[in-house]
């Protein structure tokens, strides 16, 4: 009989249809106070949560010292084959996108798939704690909020019925100055909170304090500077950081509301792949082709405390500089005559001296699009007509700018040849010649 069940057992492997939590026992996850502050346990010792978020090459994430993921359910069977905590996110409709959380009807049908979610997976020993929705009170008024925070509440008490070894947080978004008392007030079956911020990482433990929030939280998603938050060109649309400078960030952010934070149980960075948001290379941690930013390095350092041994070239203060040009504002953007020829340089080392292959391409602008948390964006592709050819090395490359007036962005890559990259661009407004 063993026999038989042991074969049926390896056919069903074979076949996809069983999953590691069949020869796995779940994790029993809580937060407990600790020197005047929280700490998360699992299975009854500390975890700080060094996380990520995505899915996206977990081996190189496991391997960088991270220990947490934050996606979806499906993502629990990967990052446990490679050692990792699932934080999992649970779909909550957002009040923006026409959900009446005054409707019973709607409310109660949400309630139940979210039953049926934490059911299926309450015993995957992947799972580490609940996060129910993302930034749902974007766009919502006072009146929507408290609506959605009350059943927000009925819905942690659910699950706290149905999965009483799993803690349970809700994520907000950089609007959490100033709704946090309102979650306080109407979610008091809360384990904990998820805070999303970017640039606000800075002053997010003493925003945290000023609110009045005493419960722990979560950094569920921080990485650049968001698009909301950097200059803008004349013509209204956001300046990108260099890869270099967002390393800087990520470096300067975690340690201020992360490090030595009593109330901080850890964090997750945004984002551990590669995505189209205002640019393709805005908040993604790797470049389409699948090298990796210096972001990803930094993290490493900061779950490890050492530096990997080979590191990604850096972009220089120089950045791309528009050759024969004096103005220092054409490091940050630059208004071109339409159909005209130009060369443009790039300011880029690498540290490990190794060889760079440098390239260049050159887009349509959409960054100014009024899509918000995360909403899908089409990915905009490159006109290979511009770039006519490169020198020295690909630092410089020579350019004949399309002959029509638009918002376009000219960007650069470096790669180290070890699976590395820098990257930089820069807004260019093209004007019509004048009569």
């Amino acid at each position: 009989m063993a026999t038989a069940t042991a074969l049926r057992c390896a056919l069903a492997l074979a076949l996809g249809v069983v999953t590691l939590r069949a020869d796995n026992e779940p994790a029993l996850v809580q937060i407990r106070r600790a020197d005047a502050g929280f700490q998360l346990e699992r299975n009854g010792k500390q975890f700080f949560i060094k996380g990520a978020v995505g899915t996206y090459r977990l081996d190189l994430l496991a391997a960088s010292g991270g220990n947490s993921v934050r996606a979806g359910p499906n993502a629990l069977d990967g990052a446990h084959r490679h050692g990792l905590t699932c934080l999992v996110g649970l779909p909550l409709a957002n009040p923006r996108k026409g959900f009446d959380y005054e409707n019973t009807e709607q409310i109660n049908s949400q309630l139940e798939k979210i039953r049926e979610l934490v059911k299926r997976h309450r015993s995957h020993p992947a799972l580490l704690m609940w996060a129910i929705g993302n930034e749902p009170e974007i766009g919502a008024s006072h009146g929507q909020r408290v609506a959605l925070w009350r059943e927000v509440n009925r819905i942690a008490q659910m699950i706290k019925t149905e999965d009483p070894n799993h803690p349970v947080i809700t994520v907000l978004g950089d609007a959490y100055k100033r709704i946090l008392p309102e979650l306080d007030e109407h979610c008091p079956a809360l384990d904990a909170v998820g805070l999303n911020s970017y640039n606000d990482m800075l002053t997010l433990p003493e925003d945290v304090a000023r609110a009045g929030w005493t419960r722990p939280y979560v950094v569920t998603e921080f990485g650049p500077r968001g698009h909301w938050q950097v200059p803008k060109t004349p013509w209204r649309v956001p300046i990108e950081d260099s890869s270099t400078e967002k390393a800087e960030f990520y470096l300067k952010a975690y340690r201020h509301a992360v490090e030595g934070r009593p109330q901080c149980l850890g964090a997750y960075a945004f984002y551990w792949s590669h995505k189209q948001e205002k640019t393709h290379t805005w908040y993604g941690m790797f470049l389409p082709d699948g090298n990796a930013t210096a972001a990803v390095e930094t993290m490493s350092y900061l779950w490890t405390g050492r530096w990997p041994t080979n590191l990604c070239p850096r972009i220089g203060p120089g950045k791309i500089r528009i050759i024969g040009s004096q103005s220092a504002q054409n490091q940050q953007s630059a208004v071109m005559m339409a159909g005209k020829e130009v060369s443009v340089e790039v300011d880029v080392q690498d540290p490990d001296n190794d060889d760079l292959v440098i390239t260049w391409d050159f887009r349509e602008d959409t960054s100014d699009n009024p899509n918000v948390g995360g909403d899908y964006e089409p990915p905009t592709a490159p006109m290979p007509e511009v770039v006519v050819k490169t020198r020295s090395g690909g630092r410089i490359a020579d350019l004949r700018l399309p002959n029509r007036p638009g918002k376009f962005r000219l960007f650069v890559y470096a790669n180290d040849g070890h699976g590395h990259a820098a990257t930089a661009n820069l807004p260019v407004l093209l004007v019509a010649p004048s009569s």
